[in-house]
């Protein structure tokens, strides 16, 4: 009986391997009939593809030189074509990149070229699809080409749960209108990313906004990085107006807010600015601490040496090293007067005397 039950077992074990193998091979097969299709298929378009390029270079190079006949002709030609909406979609991409690299009469005639041929629709329509990369690239492309028609259906962008939309819809307001397309700072929810606030104060580079009174108001943002990035905007424009605004930016919870506040004051102070933070700065933690210590090297006068002497005494090196800095700029001795110190000779003092020495050489 048990050799029985053995020879049973063995054969049940063999069926259900070789089901286990016929469903592997299957698996396989049918693996590499999609990879052959597609493939197939990718090849098929590529070819396409390659088949257009002069054809969509063509018609590039004749809008660009304004060639209204032979333009005309070019565009009968390819009628059937422009039904085509991956053609169309070469078409713009070729577009773009040939905007990117004009200018002038040139980069105006691929605008008409792009709008007479209804492709501005086609990049309207990706607004409104559900896949956020195609809804950016609908936005970059009208930015690209200037469709300041559709700036209110970009504006409702600003606001999009994609950051890649909203960056895309963001730097698009900025294209269009400068300094004021920056108004969907009052009402957007979410964070503005370093990289971001970086990409909108590129684009702002060469811009003279005429009104800054609106900066008041984004300086009172529940939102802390249209705070950070006003800040930014405040000491990117030197705006001495908004002073009073940025000062009371220093009662903010936030350390990123502080030390913004920090940069626009270093850049912009008054005489009683170093004061101020001198008196702000036993509430505060140690990275906020060495921030204002470093702050007084660039603003700070004779009135806080006697606060800077105070830090020497400090039980943390990193605040003794900074007010050490502060004090060889802003005491009249300079340098010299850090080596008459007491204790000049032993660490951590020597270390941090000869490390300042050492910088004041460079």
């Amino acid at each position: 009986m048990p050799g029985l039950q053995f020879s049973v077992l063995l054969k049940i074990d063999s069926y259900t391997l070789m089901r286990v193998m016929l469903i592997f091979i299957i698996i396989l097969g049918l693996l590499f009939i999609c990879t052959l299709v597609f493939f197939i298929y990718k090849k098929r378009i590529n070819a396409k593809i390659k088949s257009w390029e002069d054809q969509v270079s063509l018609v590039v190079s004749t809008a660009v030189f304004n060639l209204d006949e032979e333009f005309n002709e070019i565009i009968s030609k390819n009628a059937n074509k422009l039904k085509n909406h991956r053609f169309r979609q070469y078409l713009i991409n070729e577009i773009i990149l040939a905007r990117k690299s004009l200018s002038g009469s040139a980069s105006e005639n691929i605008k008409m070229l792009y709008e007479n041929l209804g492709l501005n629709n086609d990049s309207f329509k990706k607004l409104h699809n559900k896949k956020w990369h195609i809804k950016a690239k609908g936005v970059q492309e009208l930015a690209i080409m200037e469709q300041t028609k559709y700036v209110k259906q970009i504006f409702r962008l600003t606001n999009n749960k994609s950051e890649l939309v909203r960056n895309e819809s963001q730097c698009a307001l900025v294209s269009f209108y400068g300094f004021s397309g920056l108004r969907f700072l009052g009402v957007t929810t979410y964070t503005l990313s370093e990289w971001q606030q970086i990409q909108l104060l590129n684009k702002l580079h060469d811009v003279k906004p005429r009104n800054f009174d609106i900066i008041k108001k984004w300086l009172q943002s529940p939102n802390e990085s249209v705070v950070n990035f006003s800040l930014r905007l405040a000491t990117f424009y030197n705006r001495f107006d908004v002073y009073p605004d940025v000062m009371d930016c220093l009662s903010n919870t936030s350390l990123q807010v502080k030390l913004n506040t920090l940069n626009y004051l270093k850049r912009i102070p008054r005489e009683d600015t170093a004061g101020k933070l001198v008196d702000d700065y036993s509430y505060e933690n140690k990275s906020y601490k060495l921030a204002i210590i470093n702050a007084l090297n660039d603003i700070g006068n004779e009135e806080q040496i006697a606060f800077l002497l105070k830090q020497l005494h400090h039980s943390d090196n990193d605040i003794k090293l900074a007010a050490a800095k502060s004090l060889s700029h802003l005491h009249p001795l300079g340098i010299e007067f850090l080596k008459t110190h007491l204790f000049a000779h032993e660490d951590p003092w020597k270390t941090i005397f000869l490390q300042i020495e050492n910088e004041h050489m460079i």
